[in-house]
């Protein structure tokens, strides 16, 4: 398939999508949700498109379906490692955040070199140090601190190896990091005036995020206490790097007033879709929708993506 039917071709999307607290109740259970990821993933690839993710792996996840779709679309005959390297990018990225490991086994991952890469993300470099010692003690303040800022890492590197970003669903609390992850990951993206795509049909952490946009008043549940805040507060690593210090503060007021702050005609703006058209894409329940708005927004914006990193 040349270039000229792939007009995505080139265009690396983050892709944020997970099982939301009221998500069952919407009539997507958590196999419908990986069903609707590999639904979004297949029309990407269709189009050209590479999708990058960071979810953690665990039985009957996310990462399991798309290892599954990974077998399915991987040439019959593996690439040579000078062939795989040649066509760059695989077609699916996973990011797996600090202390996890890649699950897949060694001979899986080079089986699917040319479809699917698996990698470490890493920690920011101020916390190297202490990496063993917070690796052994998993119960430790020190671990939950290491943890957390881990997972900030993580969602740095997603959005620098990524043109843009969809966020589909992802629970509202609960999480190791200092935020849920699509909210972090969301927040990122317009702090650097990436194209986002936010779709609220599975409701949870997405749909906070265009509340917050669209103007409304914030939320009880977004981003509630969490006893992670603590660690924020009293840090168990002194971190110099001015570079990272806005990652090192916990202000659910301050971040509803950024996404607020950024309103839904910069999101246009950035994503190649009107404000009408935006509008639409936060409420449609009709996955086939919001598909179709998404492409249509990235067919827009391609021919203006530029290099990453």
């Amino acid at each position: 398939m040349t270039d000229i039917s792939r007009p995505l071709a080139g265009c690396v999307t983050g892709l944020s999508i997970s099982a939301s607290d009221d998500s069952t109740k919407r009539g997507f259970p958590s196999w419908q949700v990986n069903r609707v990821t590999l639904q979004i993933v297949a029309a990407l690839f269709g189009q050209g498109a590479s999708v990058v993710f960071g979810h953690d792996w665990r039985e009957d996840g996310v990462m399991e379906a798309v290892y599954g779709f990974a077998r399915q679309v991987q040439p019959p005959v593996p690439l040579t490692e000078q062939t795989a390297a040649a066509e760059g990018r695989p077609l699916l990225t996973n990011l797996v955040p600090w202390p996890d490991n890649p699950f897949l086994k060694e001979r899986d991952l080079e089986q699917l070199k040319s479809t699917l890469r698996v990698e470490e993300a890493g920690l920011p470099g101020e916390l190297l140090g202490v990496e063993h010692e917070a690796r052994g003690t998993p119960d430790s303040f020190l671990y939950r601190y290491v943890r957390a800022r881990g997972l900030t890492f993580l969602r740095h590197r997603l959005n620098a190896v990524s043109h843009v970003r969809l966020c589909l669903g992802g629970p509202r609390a609960g999480s190791a990091g200092r935020y849920p992850g699509i909210i972090e990951e969301a927040l990122l993206t317009v702090r650097q005036n990436k194209p986002l795509y936010l779709a609220g049909f599975l409701g949870g952490a997405a749909e906070q995020v265009v509340d917050a946009i669209e103007g409304r008043q914030i939320r009880d549940d977004f981003c509630p206490p969490a006893p992670i805040l603590d660690c924020y507060l009293n840090p168990p690593v002194h971190e110099r790097d001015q570079a990272t210090q806005a990652d090192r503060v916990i202000d659910r007021t301050g971040i509803w007033q950024e996404f607020a702050q950024t309103g839904t005609a910069r999101v246009s703006a950035a994503n190649g879709l009107s404000v009408d058209e935006n509008r639409e894409l936060f409420r449609t329940p009709v996955i086939d929708r919001v598909i179709e708005l998404v492409l249509i927004g990235l067919s827009r914006i391609a021919a203006n993506l530029g290099p990453l990193q």
